[in-house]
């Protein structure tokens, strides 16, 4: 299964860690935010933003399952989510942890842990 993970860059070392697992079962990990490097020199701030916004909207559109970490507030992965939302037909909505707006209570299964999501991930 393609499986994009939406969470704050605050997190990204730690869902880094949880995406390896998830690759380790069998899945393939469309968000390459989590690996994220530097600016390009010669790209400017907004260039490489707008660039960056682009390619994670793309790699949400990709994926079969995106599993949101709700551990910490952002924008970023609510954009995401909404983006998923949207084509919601085509994907499953997974949220890790408690829903902090209303949109978060469209998901097709909330986990109260990552290790819970682990666990479900053995089924497909």
């Amino acid at each position: 299964m393609r499986i994009y993970i939406a969470g704050t860059f605050q997190d990204q070392k730690r869902l880094r860690e949880i995406s390896m697992a998830v690759w380790s079962a069998g899945h393939e990990i469309t968000g390459t935010w989590l690996h994220e490097t530097a600016r390009h020199e010669g790209m400017s701030q907004a260039e490489f933003t707008r660039k960056l916004a682009m390619k994670d909207i793309a790699e949400v559109y990709a994926a079969d399952l995106i599993i949101l970490d709700n551990a910490q507030s952002s924008g970023g992965k609510n954009v995401e989510w909404g983006v998923a939302l949207g084509s919601f037909q085509k994907k499953l909505l997974w949220l890790v942890g408690e829903p902090s707006n209303v949109f978060h209570h469209l998901a097709d299964k909330t986990f109260p842990s990552w290790e819970s999501v682990l666990v479900e991930l053995e089924i497909y």
